[in-house]
């Protein structure tokens, strides 16, 4: 047996069977004396079974490194070297084994296993090569610089873009050669952020912005950069192309398609686009990741053609993919149930717009041969809301609709706030007729959305009312507006409102949201086509007088036992498509008004809801209206955030806004707003707590517009103040903010 080193580390055998290492001992005569034992061993034991008992000289098809280097560590010497035994390229360390008195007893060898790091060192110098050819090919410009933005690489599309030559370049900074002055201390202060966080808001991105060339020209460009981690730290390369041909109307659309997506991302909606041949028939199809998500392998077929729906639901989807193609109506919309990948029931709706080949440019299509070539739509789950209705249906207590209303009420009415104010942003621009159209889509699921929130919430859970004087006219003209877009081409509205009206004191955001139920149920009843008239007239009482709202259509009309228990809470003639919420909510709301809903319907003529409210005298002293100059902003949520501003500086206001209280805190004063806009609900801290802070730390009482989905909330008693329920639409937002008094 071979004497033990005892200055040799002491490994056990499940340590060395955890690494990637040969480990073995010979004697003076260089004989194995110990069997090769390892991580190596084990994962290629055939490899190292030949050795024990055996000189390493005599060992069949060993590199000739063994030999010689266990000569060496014979004589006293150790030696490393990379060689190769069985196809593995190996790490050889080799020396002297010791006994207690230093004397040389034999040699310990240890192979490494680097086969991997070899071939990876390779590989990483061929592809150095090839990114070399591909930056000096590439048609981008595409800089290279370090952390302090010093340039390190530069090629040749970038010496014929700036103007510079690659010697003349390299070793400049970016701010001395392609940024515009305007835009160096923004490019200093991201690299500075990025080296202190890891994050940077333009990395990963294709942006758009101006950039110059050596004789001072600026122009357009599009910017891709990217960090790039190297042993020797970080470095940035940018590739970068002049866009100065297309960036006038192309840079519109862009700004179009954006808020589309962002619209789309809020709704947790999945798109795809089917192209069709003559025959109808699928000839390619497309579907975005969340699409995917949420129809599997579905999200490629055409809806008829697919196996996942339900039996009992193929049929409707059928007839209304094959109604909208065939020109009967103005978009596929439907509901159904699809069977998902575990068994479950979903519930999934799509929405989508077909495009024509038509034998003429005009937009009549009447007697005219239509060619559908290509549908592109929306899906959206809504098994959540199904299982909520269901719930609500089985159930039929109106506890039920509060307690699961407060549960998602704030995040929802967020979510709507900040769909309809980006879609309202949209029809600012010049959209194309399918744009319009997916707008108005989108438009009428929100308006939807925030009637089956507000409706649970003023149902199952009561609060207190937000009333004022109203001005009756405005309020039915701006839901008119409103309501077009949900409405549909097919509906004729008709609206009649005389000069004089008495005003009335209510809570307008329930009055208004029970005007537009009334026009859903309308456009419902009558299936999407016929006349809706909305007319307010005064009328004298012997305690004053009354203002009537009328909202009246031609539809089929009600049965009368339809009409007897139509403002019943859940009764619905809708099934699965209706809450029986609507007119349950208006009764409630009349009856706090000490108002009366009234009905009239007659079976094939049409229905007549009129809503009778006591009108007020003026209030004497009435506070004058503002003109509002400089508005803070503090909302936490990130899509309402920046929708809010914009939607201000449209009006003509100068804005900052927050996402958290400290930070409004520390700007308050240098900025001094004329009005702060402040959510409610904001993390860590309440929205009225921040209001007082604000107003002590400016020394004023300020106007403070607080905003919520939360109908509980009420308004501190203090001069100045005033509220704004979620969801609400932009128009409204800006009327308060700019015409409002707060009194």
């Amino acid at each position: 047996m071979s004497e033990v080193n005892p200055h040799a580390p002491n490994f056990d055998q499940a340590s060395l069977e955890a690494l990637p290492i040969a480990v073995w001992e010979t004697d003076l005569d260089g004989l194995v004396t110990t069997r090769p034992s390892g991580g190596a061993v084990v994962a290629d034991v055939d490899a190292w079974s030949p050795w024990t008992g055996r000189k390493i000289s005599d060992i069949p098809g060993l590199d000739a490194a063994f030999s010689s280097m266990t000569r060496e560590a014979i004589r006293g010497n150790r030696d490393r070297q990379e060689v190769t035994h069985e196809g593995s390229t190996y790490l050889l360390t080799i020396g002297p084994r010791l006994d207690a008195g230093g004397k040389v007893v034999g040699t310990l060898g240890f192979a490494i296993d680097i086969t991997e790091i070899t071939e990876l060192k390779a590989d990483i110098s061929v592809r150095k090569d090839q990114l070399r050819v591909l930056v000096d090919t590439a048609l981008d410009a595409v800089i290279t610089c370090d952390t302090n933005s010093v340039i390190i690489d530069w090629n040749k599309e970038a010496e014929d873009l700036f103007g510079w030559k690659r010697s003349e370049a390299i070793g400049l900074r970016l701010s001395d050669t392609i940024i515009p002055e305007e835009l160096r201390a923004t490019h200093q202060e991201g690299m500075r952020r990025y080296m202190e966080t890891g994050d940077g808001p333009v990395l990963g991105r294709r942006i758009e912005l101006e950039a110059i060339d050596r004789n001072g020209r600026r122009f357009p460009v599009e910017l891709g950069i990217n960090p790039i981690r190297s042993g020797d730290g970080v470095v940035f390369s940018a590739f970068l192309r002049d866009i100065t041909e297309r960036v006038g109307h192309e840079q519109r659309l862009l700004g179009n398609e954006y808020r589309l997506r962002s619209a789309l991302a809020a709704m947790e909606a999945g798109a795809w686009d089917y192209r069709l041949d003559v025959d109808g028939r699928l000839a390619d199809a497309s579907a975005d990741d969340r699409a995917r998500a949420l129809l599997g392998d579905d999200a490629k077929i055409l809806p008829i053609d697919r196996e996942s729906v339900i039996s009992e639901d193929q049929g409707v989807v059928a007839e209304a993919w094959q109604a909208h193609l065939a020109g009967t109506l103005p978009r596929y919309a439907v509901e159904y149930r699809r069977t998902g990948p575990d068994g479950e029931i979903q519930w999934r709706r799509e929405l989508g717009m077909c495009v024509f080949d038509v034998d003429d440019d005009k937009q009549d299509f009447a007697g005219k041969l239509r060619h559908p070539l290509r549908v592109i739509g929306v899906v959206t789950d809504i098994s959540p809301s199904k299982a909520m209705e269901a719930s609500l249906l089985d159930a039929r207590k109106l506890e039920v609709a509060g307690q699961i209303a407060s549960q998602f009420a704030h995040d929802l009415n967020n979510v709507l706030t900040a769909i309809s104010g980006h879609v309202s942003l949209l029809e600012l621009d010049d959209l194309s007729t399918r744009a319009r159209d997916s707008a108005s889509v989108i438009k009428e699921a929100v308006a939807r959305g925030g009637t089956l929130t507000r409706n649970m919430l003023q149902i199952g859970r009561p609060a207190a009312d937000q009333k004022s004087e109203v001005d009756i006219r405005g309020l039915v003209e701006d839901t008119s507006r409103l309501a077009k877009a949900i409405l549909g081409n097919q509906i004729e509205l008709g609206v009649r409102i005389p000069e004089d009206l008495p005003t009335i004191f209510v809570d307008g955001d329930q009055l208004q949201q029970g005007i537009l139920n009334l026009l859903i149920n309308s456009r419902d009843a009558m299936g999407g086509k016929g006349s809706i008239s909305v007319t307010v007239e005064s009328q004298a009482t012997s305690g004053g007088s009354e203002v009537v709202i009328e909202v009246a259509d031609d539809g089929p009309g009600m049965s009368p036992d339809v009409l007897k228990n139509a403002i019943k809470p859940f009764f619905t003639t809708k099934g699965t498509k209706g809450t029986g919420l609507g007119l349950a909510m208006i009764d409630r709301l009349m009856k706090s008004e000490r108002g009366r809903l009234d009905i009239e319907s007659i079976p094939n003529e049409g229905t007549r809801i009129r809503l009778v409210i006591p009108g007020v005298d003026s209030s004497p002293g009435a506070s004058t209206k503002n003109r509002v100059q400089k508005v803070m902003v503090v909302e936490d949520h990130p899509l309402l955030r920046p929708m809010l501003s914009e939607a201000l500086v449209n009006a003509g206001c100068v804005t900052e806004a927050y996402g958290e209280g400290a930070d409004a805190l520390d700007g308050v004063v240098a900025f001094e707003p004329d009005l702060l806009v402040v959510d409610v609900n904001l993390p860590g801290q309440c929205g009225d707590e921040l209001a007082g802070e604000l107003r002590r730390k400016l020394g004023s009482d300020v106007p403070v517009l607080f905003i919520t989905g939360n109908r509980d909330f009420t308004l501190p008693d203090w001069p100045a103040v005033d509220l704004i329920l979620k969801p609400f639409e932009l128009v409204e937002f800006t009327r308060k903010v700019i015409g409002s008094s707060f009194g």
